[in-house]
């Protein structure tokens, strides 16, 4: 291969505040170059190039799809509107790694999906701590946790101010329907399926929401099979709540946690895991057995600009786990909405 050929040219459609941190990753990524960014208005798309260093700027997502010297896009735009741009793009031939939540509903999901494999293109939701490498390391030690994980306990929550709840997109309807499920929730999901190994069985949630019905306080239990029972997720995100982000998964011999599962620290994130923890003296006193792993140097986004690029430019296959992911996460999501909306109802997934 060329030079050329071992980079991946990215292009950017929309110029939301998560696409700067995105293109500094895709600066930062060995095998990846941001090339050209799109907006509605060719002023706005030249200001980002020049801000972010892009060479090219389009004043249509059309003009961009229709670039030669593009091999992938990222697309942040509004929920709403992501479903026929990730479509047009994969019939252009671009890889496509869409931000989150990725449609309104599963059906969105499943276009896009079959759009990217006739295609033969890779899709990825933008999971970023998916590709943090204290991942690799929670992956690892899970089965010391016993037979399986029996509970997760996870929270993703942040106090918004007032003006949040006025103008952001993220409360708008029309835009982010989903608001702090799509916003926030897609984290706390994505990660009870990846400790619990699949989708759950049964769903329950209750909202809080605006007047226009964007729910901004959700809390929910996801109910999975287990060789001894149920198993349980439970859940928390929000827009009224001060800044956690932190996950717990348990099993009969040991528990795992990490407190910024989500944004964790570049220079050193750490995982926690206590292992034959017990009382003693009689239950007056315990005894830890406590682990605590450090993973230093590790920029989340760009080792996920890095995995997809390694792919685009077929240094790797494509790789049917992202879409899958995305999809059953997207699934648990509507499951999520539909029990909130009728009060909490349970909601049974077949699979």
């Amino acid at each position: 291969m060329t030079e050329l050929q071992e980079t991946c040219r990215w292009g950017v459609i929309g110029t939301a505040g998560i696409a700067r941190k995105v293109v500094r990753a895709m600066h930062l990524a060995p095998h990846a170059i941001p090339v050209a960014i799109a907006s509605r208005t060719l002023d706005r798309a030249a200001a980002f190039a020049e801000e972010h260093g892009l060479d090219r700027a389009h004043g249509s997502y059309a003009a961009l799809l229709a670039d030669p010297e593009i091999d992938a896009v990222y697309v942040p735009l509004p929920t709403t509107l992501r479903r026929d741009v990730v479509v047009a793009a994969a019939r252009a031939g671009k890889h496509v790694l869409s931000e989150k939540p990725v449609a309104p509903h599963s059906e969105g999901v499943r276009e896009m999906i079959e759009a990217c494999a006739d295609a033969g293109v890779q899709f990825m939701d933008g999971v970023m701590f998916m590709h943090h490498r204290r991942m690799e390391r929670l992956l690892e030690r899970l089965p010391e946790l016993g037979p399986e994980p029996t509970l997760v306990e996870t929270a993703f929550t942040f106090r918004a101010e007032a003006s949040f709840f006025e103008s952001n997109i993220r409360t708008s309807l029309d835009t982010e329907p989903l608001g702090c499920v799509g916003d926030l929730g897609w984290y706390n999901v994505r990660i009870a399926l990846i400790a619990m190994g699949g989708l759950p069985t049964i769903i329950r949630a209750r909202h809080h929401e605006t007047r226009d019905g964007v729910p901004i306080h959700t809390t929910g239990e996801l109910q999975f099979d287990g060789t001894e029972g149920p198993r349980i997720a439970r859940f928390q995100c929000s827009f009224r709540h001060p800044l956690r982000q932190w996950v717990e998964i348990v099993g009969k011999n040991a528990a795992m946690w990490m407190h910024d599962f989500v944004i964790g620290s570049p220079t050193e994130a750490v995982l926690d895991i206590e292992t034959e923890s017990s009382l003693t003296e009689g239950d007056a006193a315990h005894q830890r057995h406590h682990e605590r792993i450090v993973v230093p140097d590790c920029v989340q986004e760009a080792e996920m600009i890095e995995c997809f690029s390694r792919i685009a430019t077929g240094m790797e296959p494509i790789d049917p786990r992202w879409p899958r992911w995305a999809l059953d996460t997207q699934v648990v999501i509507d499951g999520i909405m539909s029990s909130a909306s009728a009060d909490g109802v349970d909601i049974v997934l077949v699979h």
